[in-house]
């Protein structure tokens, strides 16, 4: 891997980029990404690169010092401080769209999970903005050419990939916290969907409460890449729709297999109680300041 072979394999077309993670990023051309201190790594649509955030001033030793816990990185950019973003490249993106499926979503999110933990990475690293490697800023240090599929990397990673992802929101980091709020927005958007008619107002519905149910995380995800969840959630949903008819025929069917296995559904005063919980996160934590936005991006 080299800077030339590195751009060549970076593949979104208007990538998130900023040079002062403080003042927020936008997108823009790749021409003007590449020019930039901070840029996004892979496709909103794809996920191509995995990267580790390591918070300690030696992020050249443990990514490279042997015998590794970890693949090969493709590449190391570290800052003057030795604090840097270890990466690797994916053979085959990991779709996160509507068109998505939730296991390979799950398999990246544990390989991510098996990396860090090799370099003891940050655990509140967003993912999706990366210190540029072909930057002046950063010293970089190139690696392995090979883009990896993911289960190359499972496989040398061995036991320090998790074989199941934290069931708790709060108890997500990484990408799996994307892997927990797509699947808390599918659950939640099936039944939602419909009390809606007009699907611009019905995107609008999710977005809010992605929005209000994102700071269960203990780091909640960047804005950006909330609204892409809900967005897609929102239209897969709105895709695969039914009328009222078809709601409470498949809703009587998942009744009675829940009611074999034990399964109870809830309440009024359950579902009036967990709106309520919902509410509350909503008015205590309701903002994020630009400073504490760039320390979740970085």
């Amino acid at each position: 891997m080299d800077a030339q072979a590195w751009t060549e394999v970076w593949s979104p077309r208007r990538p998130l980029a900023t040079d002062d993670l403080a003042r927020g990023c936008w997108r823009q051309s790749r021409e003007h990404a590449l020019a930039r201190r901070y840029l996004e790594h892979s496709p909103k649509a794809l996920l191509s690169m995995l990267v580790i955030d390591v918070d300690h001033d030696d992020t050249v030793l443990r990514a490279l010092t042997r015998p590794m816990t970890h693949p090969m990185p493709s590449w190391i950019a570290e800052s003057p401080t030795g604090r840097g973003h270890v990466g690797w490249v994916l053979k085959t993106p990991v779709v996160r769209t509507d068109a998505a499926r939730m296991e390979p979503m799950r398999f990246a999110a544990k390989v991510e999970e098996g990396l860090r933990r090799s370099l003891d990475g940050d655990v509140g690293y967003a993912g999706l903005l990366t210190k540029n490697p072909v930057h002046d800023d950063w010293v970089t240090t190139w690696g392995t050419g090979h883009a990896y599929e993911l289960g190359e990397l499972a496989k040398g990673l061995g036991e320090l990939m998790p074989r199941t992802l934290p069931r708790r929101m709060v108890d997500a980091s990484g990408f799996s916290r994307n892997c927990a709020l797509f699947n808390r927005l599918r659950v939640w958007a099936y039944r939602a969907r419909r009390r809606y008619d007009d699907r611009l107002e019905w995107e609008e519905v999710v977005a809010a409460f992605a929005t209000n149910v994102n700071p269960e995380f203990a780091v909640p995800l960047p804005a950006a890449e909330v609204a892409q969840t809900a967005r897609s959630v929102a239209r897969w949903v709105w895709r695969r729709s039914f009328d009222d008819a078809g709601f409470r025929a498949v809703q009587a069917k998942r009744g009675s297999n829940g009611g074999k296995k034990g399964g109870r559904v809830s309440s009024p005063a359950q579902q009036e109680a967990r709106r309520r919980t919902v509410i509350k996160a909503q008015d205590a934590r309701r903002k994020v300041t630009a400073a504490q936005m760039a320390k979740d991006l970085l």
